[in-house]
């Protein structure tokens, strides 16, 4: 029961978007198929320890209390305020696009994201990134049991984002085993054509990935200095840990 209820609420959460920023009882009932009391229930709930604001009978939005928890997660982890500048000073260095991302037990979710070029692809902090067309996403799903990826293509699939998108399941497979072996996965064009990308995991002390750096940048590039690029990703990973502060 409590686990089911939890399970609702995340579910709730996840509706909360920039683009649909506010949610009615009736519209969130709707969208998960729930009992429209149980729906008041759970958002009214979780109004009232602040993690979301009312902002009329019945509708609401986030509340500032996520900001809150935001900034202790940052704080409590092996990030700290200069991991914005390390990635945007490697960026500017290779002039590519450098990419921070965490497994949060659905998909790739973005820490930081740098790129000198405008016309890079980038990608908002918070955001989700595609697991299995991105060399974040192969990397840290690497790091999962198997039977948890089979679970997550069951319940999304391998939904093709280009022509190079790897869509089968062995293949992938094939993938993952050689990103854990190796501490490295790469893709070419799989999420964005013409775009390339190595990552590399962020290891802390028991040697477990908690999150992956990412280079990106055009593919003929990416393929000429990709040994350069591998080297330089896992110097910063290392360093992104060994220069963090601890918390107090």
């Amino acid at each position: 029961m409590v686990l089911n209820t939890i399970d609702r609420t995340g579910k709730v959460l996840d509706l909360f978007t920039a683009e649909t920023p506010e949610w009615g009882v009736t519209a969130v009932s709707a969208r998960l198929q729930l009992p429209k009391s149980t729906t008041f229930d759970i958002m009214s709930s979780l109004a009232a320890i602040g993690l979301l604001q009312q902002t009329s009978d019945d509708r609401y939005r986030l509340g500032w209390r996520v900001l809150l928890i935001s900034r202790r997660l940052m704080s409590s982890s092996c990030f700290d305020a200069n991991t914005n500048r390390r990635v945007a000073a490697l960026a500017h260095q290779l002039s590519a696009v450098v990419t921070v991302g965490a497994w949060d037990g659905r998909g790739v979710v973005c820490i930081t994201n740098a790129s000198t070029d405008r016309t890079d692809p980038i990608v908002t902090r918070g955001v989700r990134i595609s697991g299995h067309t991105s060399a974040l996403g192969k990397l840290l799903m690497a790091h999962l049991p198997w039977s948890t990826v089979e679970e997550l293509i069951d319940r999304n699939g391998l939904p093709r984002l280009t022509e190079n998108s790897v869509v089968e399941v062995n293949m992938l497979r094939a993938q993952l085993i050689s990103a854990r072996r190796d501490d490295i996965a790469i893709e070419h064009g799989e999420t964005i054509q013409d775009q390339s990308c190595i990552a590399v995991g962020i290891h802390q002390r028991d040697h477990r990935a908690v999150a992956a750096l990412s280079i990106s940048a055009p593919t003929e590039r990416l393929l000429n200095r990709r040994e350069e690029y591998c080297r330089i990703a896992r110097r910063t990973a290392r360093n992104l840990v060994q220069n963090a502060v601890p918390p107090h």
